[in-house]
C-alpha cells in the first residue's frame, strides 16, 4: 500500500512538468520559513518548473511540516521501499506520453542546474522519495493503515496535512509572492 502511494506521489511530481519561465528570485533566496527551517527558492526550483513553484509552495510546506513531525517522533523510514531511477526513467526508445513527459521534465530541469537529465532525475527521485517516506510515515503513525480503502486513506491523509498546516500557520512565514 505504502509503495503504491509513494510511487503515486512521485508520478504526481513528474506530471507537474510544464513550460519554463524565469523568476525574479535567486536560488539562495528564502521562499518560506517553516518552524525555523528555511526553504529556498533553489530547493523549489529543483523540484518544480519555475512557472509552477508558487502553485506547489503550500504543498511543499505541508510536506516539510510532516517531515519535521516524523523526525520529532523519531519515525524510522529506513525500511521504506525505494524507487530507483532505472525503474522509472524511460528508455530513449519509449515513446509513450508519460515517458516523453518524464524526459521533457528531466531535460528542462537538468538544464537549469547544468546537469545531465538522468543525473538530475536520480537526485530528484532521492529528494521526493525522502519527503514522501516521511509524509507517509507521519500519516501512518497518526491514522494507522487503511489497506482496504485507499481513497479514504488519501482523504484522511490530506486532511491531516491540512490540519497540520493550519495549526502551524503562526510558525510559517512565506516570503515569495
Amino acid at each position: 500500500m505504502k509503495r503504491i502511494i509513494s510511487f503515486s506521489l512521485v508520478c504526481c511530481f513528474i506530471l507537474l512538468a510544464g513550460c519554463q519561465e524565469t523568476t525574479k528570485y535567486d536560488d539562495k533566496d528564502v521562499a518560506a520559513i517553516i518552524r525555523g527551517e528555511e526553504l529556498t527558492v533553489g530547493e523549489l526550483r529543483f523540484l518544480y518548473p519555475d512557472d509552477q513553484i508558487l502553485d506547489n509552495l503550500e504543498g511543499t510546506i505541508k510536506g516539510k511540516l510532516a517531515m519535521q513531525e516524523a523526525k520529532a517522533m523519531q519515525l524510522d523510514i529506513s525500511e521504506e521501499p525505494t524507487v530507483h531511477v532505472q525503474d522509472v526513467y524511460p528508455a530513449e526508445d519509449s515513446d509513450s506520453e508519460i515517458a516523453n513527459g518524464t524526459r521533457d521534465f528531466a531535460e528542462a530541469q537538468a538544464k537549469k542546474f547544468n546537469m545531465e537529465p538522468d543525473v538530475y532525475f536520480e537526485e530528484y527521485l532521492k529528494r521526493t522519495q525522502e519527503m514522501s517516506h516521511y509524509v507517509m510515515a507521519y500519516i501512518s503513525e497518526m491514522i494507522g493503515e487503511l489497506e482496504d480503502n485507499p481513497e479514504e486513506y488519501t482523504e484522511l491523509g490530506n486532511q491531516l496535512l491540512d490540519d497540520l498546516y493550519e495549526k502551524n500557520l503562526d510558525e510559517i512565514e512565506i516570503l515569495m509572492e
